[in-house]
């Protein structure tokens, strides 16, 4: 199953000093963005859901993450990713205050409600294993965000394979132990602070690679057979698409943007075809 959510950003001080103006309108009850312009007729679209640019972290956690957890303790294989424009908002909802703050984003208060779901359910008889990964796709090349500093990476990052029984995966990726929300969260916090970001014109920390923190939860219950499962969580934030004219890009970061345009290109083309898929044409 797919849901797609929008979320609008408020106007930033850039947008504000250059006269910008609101030109959407979100209808919260209907999940519906209506797009508005002078001398134009208004279009709307609808999604599965759709959040105003007051909306909180804590709403989106509890239309999106919650949705995520119940799947994934169901034994199922869940996905969240935030896609869009360089400087819209994708790692404000995906981690903002990696803390314990209000403005906590969907990547930390998954995790705290993931340690907050397992203590209530583990039992003598029931018990979870989670482990957990982060890498980055930085110009094209997989790197292990979780890699202790001083350690060598090869030269052209990690190796991506696929095997018989075992899918798609990403050889010499770390997967580790976690036993606590406090240790999950210590690696996010290591992971992005390895993660490559630089300044553009459009946004002061833009990220410069897609990061994907991945969650695994291992269930085995020895009295009800149908909870003995294992699902996997991954937590995408995408770097954006950008313009050179408009970021002011040159040099390296000019090649990076090059790669994060045609990553979410392939991206697309991806999506595309599982949707033709899904509608039943080959």
């Amino acid at each position: 199953t797919v849901c797609v959510a929008v979320r609008m950003r408020p106007m930033s001080a850039k947008e504000l000093r250059e006269g910008g103006e609101i030109c959407v309108d979100v209808i919260g009850p209907k999940a519906e963005v209506v797009l508005q312009r002078e001398g134009f007729q208004d279009k709307s679209f609808t999604f599965d859901h759709a959040f105003g640019s007051d909306s909180s972290q804590v709403q989106v956690f509890r239309a999106l993450g919650i949705q995520l957890l119940d799947k994934a303790f169901s034994g199922y294989n869940a996905t969240i990713f935030a896609y869009g424009q360089t400087g819209s908002g994708k790692t404000h909802t995906m981690m903002a205050d990696r803390n314990t703050g209000e403005d906590a984003g969907l990547i930390p208060r998954i995790s705290e409600g993931l340690f907050d779901r397992t203590t209530k359910l583990a039992s003598p008889s029931r018990k979870f294993l989670i482990c957990c990964s982060f890498l980055e796709i930085y110009n094209e090349i997989v790197f292990d965000l979780l890699q202790p500093k001083g350690t060598a990476m090869p030269a052209g990052g990690l190796e991506i394979r696929e095997a018989k029984g075992m899918g798609v995966y990403v050889k010499d990726l770390q997967e580790i132990v976690v036993d606590t929300a406090e240790r999950l969260q210590h690696l996010i916090n290591k992971g992005f602070a390895h993660r490559a970001t630089a300044a553009t014109q459009m946004n002061a920390t833009s990220s410069r690679s897609h990061c994907i923190f991945t969650i695994k939860l291992h269930q085995k219950d020895d009295h009800v057979s149908a909870n003995n499962n294992f699902s996997k969580m991954n937590l995408v934030d995408l770097a954006g698409s950008e313009r050179a004219s408009r970021t002011g890009a040159e040099g390296s970061t000019l090649k990076e943007g090059a790669n994060i345009n045609k990553s979410l290109s392939a991206l697309g083309n991806v999506i595309n075809s599982l949707s033709k898929l899904a509608a039943g044409n080959k």
